[in-house]
C-alpha cells in the first residue's frame, strides 16, 4: 500500500498546473494497487479543488476524487493522539498537524511509502518518499 499526499492529488486533478501530467500518470499507476488517504487529505483536496476550479467544476472534481477506490483512514481520537505524538517528535523538521495526521494514518496501516512533492517527509526516518514531479 502507498499513501498519497494532498499535493499530488491536487496536481493530478488540476489540469492547469505544470505538475499535472507527471502526477496524474503516477496516481493512475498507484491506483492499480491499494492507496491510503485519510479524511484530512480528503477534505484538504476537496477544499483545494473548489477554491482553484470554482464551485461547480471543483465540486465535480472533488466528488470524483471522493468516489475513488481508496483506503480511507478516519480522523478519530486515537489517530489524533498519535498525530500529536508524531507532531511533537517531528515539529523541528517542519511536520505540521496535517502531515502528522497522515503519518499517524500511515503508522496505523503499516505503510512506509508516500507519494508527495513535500520534501519535509524525506526527513522522517521511517518514510520512503516517491516524488513523481522530481523523478
Amino acid at each position: 500500500m502507498l499513501a498519497i499526499d494532498s499535493n499530488i492529488w491536487a496536481y493530478a486533478l488540476d489540469g492547469t498546473v505544470p505538475e499535472h501530467l507527471a502526477s496524474a500518470r503516477a496516481v493512475d499507476r498507484a491506483l492499480k494497487g491499494q492507496v491510503l488517504v485519510n479524511t484530512v487529505i480528503q477534505l484538504e483536496v476537496s477544499h483545494y479543488l473548489v477554491k482553484r476550479l470554482g464551485a461547480v467544476a471543483g465540486r465535480e472534481a472533488a466528488e470524483a476524487f471522493l468516489s475513488m477506490p481508496l483506503v480511507v483512514d478516519a480522523l478519530d481520537g486515537p489517530l489524533v493522539r498519535n498525530a500529536l505524538r508524531l507532531l511533537a517528535r517531528h515539529t523541528q523538521i517542519g511536520i505540521g498537524g496535517r502531515d502528522a495526521s497522515l503519518l499517524a494514518s500511515m503508522e496505523r496501516n503499516g505503510v512506509t511509502r508516500i507519494m508527495t512533492h513535500d520534501a519535509t517527509f524525506r526527513r522522517v526516518d521511517w518514510v520512503v518518499v516517491v516524488d513523481p514531479v522530481r523523478g
